[in-house]
């Protein structure tokens, strides 16, 4: 289980993930934090780099996809941490190219860029269906 806090804010709360409390390594650790955001009453994870294993980042082994989908499913907002030269290359640029002009999944090269993201965002979110 990946160790996390909730970081309650002026303007929406959201999870985040400690850089050294572990790897989602699986749909299941991705499950985990789906309930821990529930359990919160917040719809915003924020994620560091050094929660996410280098399976994620080879797109061939199909773990972001897996990851992704789980918290697309339950609706969570998605701030992703990452060298900029990391978010940048190969088949995992392209995929963060394409998810950054989305509302569940964003990378971010800075904390306060995330958490601004993740908070602004709140404001109507989840969307009605």
């Amino acid at each position: 289980m990946v160790k996390y806090v909730l970081r309650k804010k002026l303007h929406g709360d959201y999870l985040e993930c400690e850089p050294q409390g572990g790897v989602i390594q699986t749909e299941s650790d991705a499950l985990d934090l789906v309930a821990a955001c529930g359990e919160n009453g917040t719809y915003n994870l924020l994620i560091h780099a050094d929660n996410l294993p280098e399976a994620f980042y080879d797109l061939r082994t199909g773990l972001a996809g897996a990851i992704l989908l789980k918290f697309s499913n339950y609706r969570l907002r998605v701030a992703v941490i990452l060298d900029p030269v990391k978010s940048s290359q190969g088949r995992f640029g392209e995929m963060v190219l394409e998810t950054n002009r989305g509302d569940q999944f964003r990378v971010f090269s800075s904390p306060e860029s995330a958490e601004a993201w993740l908070l602004e965002a709140e404001k109507g979110y989840p969307p009605r269906s």
